[in-house]
């Protein structure tokens, strides 16, 4: 599986929940904007992790859907 690092710029976050619409196991509302969670807990705006094919393809989607492009995936070779 691919390691991928997840950010989400809370100054561009207007907590549309889009994300968590598409992908509620790999994002959650904070107190000011979305956040990543994994592993049963919320890991922060930055977080690098094993990514599956469906994590992946979640990841898209949310990417494609924020209205304001808070969230920037980086994979890595």
């Amino acid at each position: 599986m691919p390691k991928v690092t997840v950010k989400i710029d809370s100054e561009l976050c207007i907590t549309a929940a889009n994300c968590v619409g598409i992908a509620p196991e790999l994002f959650q509302i904070g107190d000011t904007a979305a956040e990543i969670f994994r592993e049963g807990a919320l890991q922060g705006r930055e977080h690098t992790f094993e990514a599956s094919g469906d994590d992946l393809d979640q990841i898209d989607e949310a990417v494609a859907s924020c209205p304001t492009r808070a969230i920037t995936v980086i994979r890595e070779a």
